[in-house]
C-alpha cells in the first residue's frame, strides 16, 4: 500500500514531469507559500501567473477580495477558485487564511533575519547578507516543518529498522545526504549503503530482496539516475522509500512511503542551498526515529563506533607526537 506524506543541486538527467491536473492535498497545517512551492511546477500558464503573482507578494489575499485579486493576475474569479482548490484548499477564504498564517509567522521572525526567498548580491552589506541569507533558510526549514506527517516518517523508520539491508542512492547534490544518511544508520548497526554511480548503485539494487529497503533522494523527484536505481530495487522486491519535493513524481511512484520536503526552487539564487538543508532535516529526523526503535542496540553500536574512532585519533596524536 502506498503512503503518501508530506525531504542535485548541479544538473542531473531529468525524467520528463507527468502531466498533472487533479487538485493537490496537502495537511491542514501547510501553509500557502510551501503549497505553492510544491506544486508550482505542474500549473498551467494562467495558474502559474497566479502563483508568482502570490509568492511575489503574499499579503495579496489578506487584502484584496477575489475580484480584486483575479483583476491583478489578469485572470477570471472562477480560475482563482480553481486555483485555490489545485493547492488543496476550499476556497478563496480558506486561502485567505492560509496566507494570513504564513504572514503572522513571518512577523515573528522579523526579528532574526530579512526577507526570505531576497536575492543576495555583492553590493549588499554585511548585515543585509546575513539576515537574508538566515531569513531563507529558516523559511525553507519551516516550510519542511509544515510537511512532517511523524506517522508517515514512523512507518519508514519501522521498515528501515526491520530490515536486513539498506540502499541509499543519491546523485549529484543529493549524494551527500545519501551519504549522510547511510554513515548515520551503519553507526547505529543498520547495514546501510550509498550509491551515487549510475552502475554500481544498479548492480547492488539488482540483488535486494523482500527484506531490504531502498532509498531514494531527489528534491525535484525526477532525478534519472536515482529514479533507475529505485526502479531496479523495487523490482527486485525490496521496500522502497522516497526523500522528495515533489509526491506526484517518478521517483514518488516508485515509492511505498514518500517523505515530502519543502522544494528549493523558490528560493531564487540560494534555492540550491535551502534544497540540501530540507534534505538534510527529513534525513536526520528520519534517523532520530530509527535509533528509537532499538535505542539499546543503537546506543551500543554507536558508542563502540565512538570507540574506535577516539582510539585511532588517541594513536595518531602519539604517533605525531612521540614520548620520550
Amino acid at each position: 500500500m502506498k503512503v503518501s506524506f508530506m525531504y542535485c543541486t548541479i544538473p542531473c538527467t531529468k525524467v520528463p514531469a507527468m502531466p498533472q491536473s487533479e487538485p493537490s492535498s496537502f495537511p491542514a497545517e501547510f501553509g500557502m507559500r510551501a503549497r505553492l512551492q510544491a506544486a508550482q511546477s505542474r500549473f498551467s500558464p494562467s495558474m502559474e501567473k497566479i502563483a508568482t503573482l502570490l509568492l511575489e507578494n503574499p499579503e495579496l489575499p489578506v487584502n484584496l477580495s477575489i475580484l480584486e485579486l483575479a483583476e491583478r493576475a489578469a485572470v477570471s474569479a472562477p480560475t482563482i477558485t480553481r486555483f485555490c482548490k489545485l493547492i488543496g484548499y476550499g476556497g478563496y477564504v480558506q486561502l485567505r487564511v492560509g496566507a494570513a498564517a504564513d504572514l503572522g509567522r513571518s512577523v515573528g521572525q522579523d526579528g532574526l533575519a530579512g526577507e526570505p526567498g531576497a536575492m543576495v548580491n555583492p553590493a549588499m552589506s554585511d548585515q543585509e547578507l546575513v539576515r537574508t541569507f538566515l531569513a531563507t533558510h529558516i523559511q525553507a526549514l519551516q516550510a519542511s516543518g509544515d510537511l512532517v506527517d511523524m506517522r508517515s516518517f514512523r512507518t519508514a523508520a519501522g521498515m528501515i529498522a526491520a530490515s536486513v539491508h539498506i540502499d541509499v542512492y543519491g546523485v549529484g547534490g543529493s549524494s551527500s545526504v545519501a551519504n549522510g544518511l547511510a554513515e548515520r544508520l551503519y553507526q547505529i548497526g543498520i547495514n546501510a549503503r550509498s550509491w551515487s554511480d549510475l552502475h554500481l548503485g544498479i548492480m547492488s539494487a539488482s540483488s535486494l530482496h523482500a527484506t531490504a529497503v531502498a532509498i531514494g533522494v531527489s528534491a525535484s523527484g525526477s532525478t534519472g539516475e536515482t529514479v533507475e536505481m529505485l526502479r531496479m530495487a523495487r523490482s527486485a522486491g525490496a521496500k522502497t522509500v522516497a526523500i522528495t519535493s515533489d509526491p506526484r513524481s517518478q521517483l514518488a511512484d516508485l515509492a511505498d512511503v514518500v517523505i515530502r520536503t519543502a522544494p528549493g526552487d523558490d528560493y531564487l539564487d540560494l534555492g540550491t542551498l535551502t534544497s540540501s538543508h530540507t534534505q538534510v532535516f527529513a534525513a536526520d529526523l528520519l534517523y532520530l526515529l530509527v535509533s528509537w526503535i532499538d535505542p539499546e542496540r543503537s546506543q551500543r553500536y554507536a558508542e563502540n563506533a565512538r570507540a574506535a574512532v577516539q582510539r585511532h585519533k588517541v594513536l595518531g596524536r602519539n604517533r605525531r607526537h612521540p614520548v620520550d
